[in-house]
């Protein structure tokens, strides 16, 4: 099981070098992110293979339909039991059929052993999942920041926190990665609870909280 950070540091290495952040610890800290169980990685992963290009209120249909099929938590064992056919009555394409029972083979046979993965530094990981078919940057960015609750992940291609950055520091356009990356620079080794924060104020202003 993977620790929590001590995000209380996190918040102090913030507000001394990132004083644009300091007005969202204080509204919408402490950070409540926590690692989710080792038993629910696989199922995360694999929900980042089913909502590739697709919204997700879509994706989460999918995932339900998927989990009254298999029980919750959706595991290799259980999705290899359902044929391909079972599977695309959920929503899925044959493409993606393909994918998620390649990657549970891959997990049952341990050609892919993902407690073993996690335990792997930020750029060894993300460079080991990307190849799995299926699985993006941005998903996998994803699965570390909010499964694993790595420190310093920045999910470059994150719609919401890019339109937040924007805001933050007051820039015509919607930042690429690369921006968005040379812009956060300062957060580091605490981008993740940045991003949280960020995160959070973008879910307040929708809900106009």
């Amino acid at each position: 099981m993977q620790q929590t950070p001590d995000w209380s540091r996190g918040d102090l290495y913030l507000r001394e070098n990132a004083p644009e952040l300091v007005p969202f610890l204080e509204k919408y800290g402490p950070c409540t992110l926590r690692p989710k169980d080792e038993a629910q990685h696989f199922e995360v992963l694999l929900t980042g293979i089913a909502a590739q290009q697709l919204p997700p209120d879509t994706s989460l249909a999918i995932m339900a339909r998927l989990k009254n099929l298999t029980g919750v938590p959706v595991t290799p064992q259980g999705l290899l039991k359902l044929t391909d056919e079972t599977l695309a009555t959920c929503g899925l394409t044959a493409l993606k059929v393909t994918y998620m029972k390649n990657f549970a083979r891959d997990i049952q046979s341990q050609a892919l052993n993902l407690a073993q993965l996690e335990e792997l530094p930020d750029p060894q990981l993300l460079k080991r999942l990307k190849q799995v078919k299926g699985l993006g940057q941005w998903t996998i960015e994803m699965f570390m920041l909010l499964c694993l609750c790595r420190p310093d992940i920045l999910p470059g291609d994150d719609f919401l926190l890019k339109k937040e950055v924007k805001g933050l520091f007051g820039l015509e356009k919607i930042p690429k990665r690369g921006e968005l990356i040379k812009l956060t620079e300062k957060w580091r080794p605490w981008r993740s609870l940045a991003v949280w924060y960020l995160w959070q104020n973008s879910a307040a202003e929708e809900t106009g909280r």
